[in-house]
């Protein structure tokens, strides 16, 4: 009786670890893993031997590490001098195109006023004297610039020549002190005397009539009296009045139109026409 419980249990046994194989064979097959097994039951040294070409490789790419890095940042090199070059070729487009305008603004200035001559000036420095607010030029006497003439830029009135050499040329900008420049205002009309008030700051208009009314805002030109500088030149705005009914006469700040520190190009004004009054001051 016990035997045949036994066998009963060998048989149970038996059973089990059949259904479990077959469970654990279609475990192993869904997941890919029984091909691995299969393939190193029927091989042992080719599975081994793949093993070991695996390890190989991984110690092959560690090998050539250091040559790769030095590939890697040797392109890294390569490319930023290219971005450089770019860059710079970038810079010079923007530059060339940012003359071409002011050459465009410049002609156009010359075209509104054809029976003025010109001559057109590169800006070469800024005059480091603090007595005195200049520019030069690479425009001199052999060019037919001489002292007194009037400089403008493609937005207005720059000054006057100051003194000459022959290849060069100093310009005492609007703002010098000792500038002094017969002007019109746009809205009203009224004259008076442009006066420089030095470096840092803004020019004034003396000798505004009280009979008018000064606005802010209105547009200040050249008046071309006097004959040191052709009508009509822009000089900039008003941007404040000075007014005391208790005087005789009224002044106006003016912001200039040209932007001294900005300025590359510009025209010497060698000849125009001139308001001769003259005749008015001489003894009858």
């Amino acid at each position: 009786m016990n035997l045949g419980r036994t066998q009963q249990r060998i048989r149970w046994l038996t059973l089990a670890l059949l259904v479990g194989s077959a469970i654990l064979l279609t475990i192993l097959d869904s997941t890919g893993a029984l091909a691995g097994v299969v393939g190193f039951v029927r091989n042992p040294l080719s599975a081994i031997s793949g093993w070991t070409a695996a390890r190989t490789d991984t110690l092959a790419d560690v090998a050539a590490g250091p040559r790769n890095l030095e590939t890697a940042l040797s392109e890294i090199d390569r490319l930023q001098a290219e971005n450089e070059t770019l860059r710079k070729e970038n810079e010079q487009l923007l530059e060339d195109a940012g003359e071409a305008q002011i050459l465009r603004q410049l002609f156009d200035r010359a075209a509104e006023t054809p029976t003025y001559r010109r001559i057109t000036a590169d800006v070469i420095g800024q005059d480091t004297n603090p007595a005195l607010q200049s520019i030069l030029i690479n425009k001199g006497f052999d060019d037919g610039v001489r002292v007194g003439m009037p400089v403008e830029a493609a937005r207005g009135l720059v000054g006057q020549i100051y003194r000459v050499t022959n290849n060069a040329s100093q310009v005492a900008l609007l703002t010098e002190t000792a500038s002094a420049i017969p002007v019109r205002l746009g809205s009203t009309r009224a004259t008076g005397m442009l006066r420089g008030a030095g470096r840092g700051q803004l020019p004034t208009i003396d000798w505004i009539d009280l009979q008018y009314q000064v606005e802010v805002g209105e547009l200040v030109t050249t008046s071309g009296l006097g004959g040191n500088f052709p009508e009509n030149l822009v000089i900039g705005r008003v941007v404040e009045v000075e007014r005391n009914e208790a005087e005789l006469f009224q002044r106006a700040v003016v912001q200039p139109a040209v932007d001294f520190n900005s300025i590359e190009i510009v025209f010497v004004v060698t000849a125009f026409d001139v308001v001769d009054i003259a005749p008015f001051s001489e003894e009858p």
